[in-house]
């Protein structure tokens, strides 16, 4: 009994290895939600720069408004609220957000997937940062839609400036 189980084992070894490499090539697809949105949206746009390097404009059928509810202020929870709407129906959407150091991240509420969105559809998200020192920091979102075989991304950034950084990019010093 024991034999057979190690030969059956070791038939099928290397087709289990091969079916994990493929899986990592990206050859099978498991669950398009299970992507990491942020790495996804960073292959794309490295596919998406021209010949001097230059990210190039690319129009999504999606529009982003974003408000800050009060000045920025170190230790002070910040609030930004997003309003999203679609120009037309996209099959897949997804969300990533990072901040920069200097800028926690309290809470997150943006769904990394979304499938099956309508023309004119309204997706509502906040977050909470807390700026933790003087500078000019960034919120950067990243937006992919996914059209059959068309995927595109985009980066938002998003300008949260403190103190002296508010009035000007290089401050003099006090």
């Amino acid at each position: 009994m024991k034999r057979r189980f190690w030969a059956f084992l070791s038939s099928i070894t290397p087709i289990l290895a091969l079916t994990i490499s493929l899986a990592g090539c990206g050859i099978f697809s498991f669950d398009d939600d299970n992507v990491n949105a942020l790495e996804f949206a960073k292959e794309l746009l490295k596919g998406q720069l021209n010949e001097q390097g230059v990210q190039k404009k690319i129009d999504l059928p999606i529009r982003v408004n974003y408000s800050i509810t009060r000045k920025p202020m170190i230790d002070e929870e910040l609030l930004v609220e997003f309003e999203i709407i679609t120009e037309q129906a996209i099959p897949i959407v997804r969300f990533a957000v990072v901040t920069d150091e200097g800028l926690d991240l309290v809470s997150n509420n943006f769904e990394a997937y979304y499938k099956g969105l309508k023309t004119r559809q309204i997706i509502k998200h906040r977050i909470k940062v807390i700026p933790t020192s003087e500078n000019k920091f960034y919120i950067s979102l990243y937006v992919i839609t996914e059209i059959g075989d068309d995927k595109r991304a985009r980066l938002i950034k998003i300008p949260v400036a403190i103190g002296d950084y508010s009035l000007s990019d290089d401050p003099a010093p006090r």
